[in-house]
């Protein structure tokens, strides 16, 4: 197990939803919480049914915004 510097309730384990990061003692991971708030979940009903803090959902966020920002997006052009 691997807590993720900077986050208190993300981890990754080798083995554990392929290595994804999950909130800490769960199996639930950044993605399963970003598609649940895409779908139109709130944030208070998402933590609620997963069963995990509040401040778990709010991490997840943090941690794909901060991904998102890694990312190069490489654009072809036609014509």
């Amino acid at each position: 197990m691997a807590l993720l510097p900077g986050y208190e309730w993300l981890e990754t384990v080798p083995g554990r939803r392929g290595g994804r990061p999950t909130v800490k003692g769960t199996r639930v991971t950044v993605d399963d919480i970003l598609d649940m708030l895409a779908a139109g979940w709130k944030p208070e009903e998402v933590a609620e049914e997963l069963d995990i803090p509040l401040e778990a959902v709010y991490e997840a966020l943090r941690f794909a915004s901060r991904a998102l920002k890694r990312v190069v997006v490489v654009a072809e052009t036609t014509g």
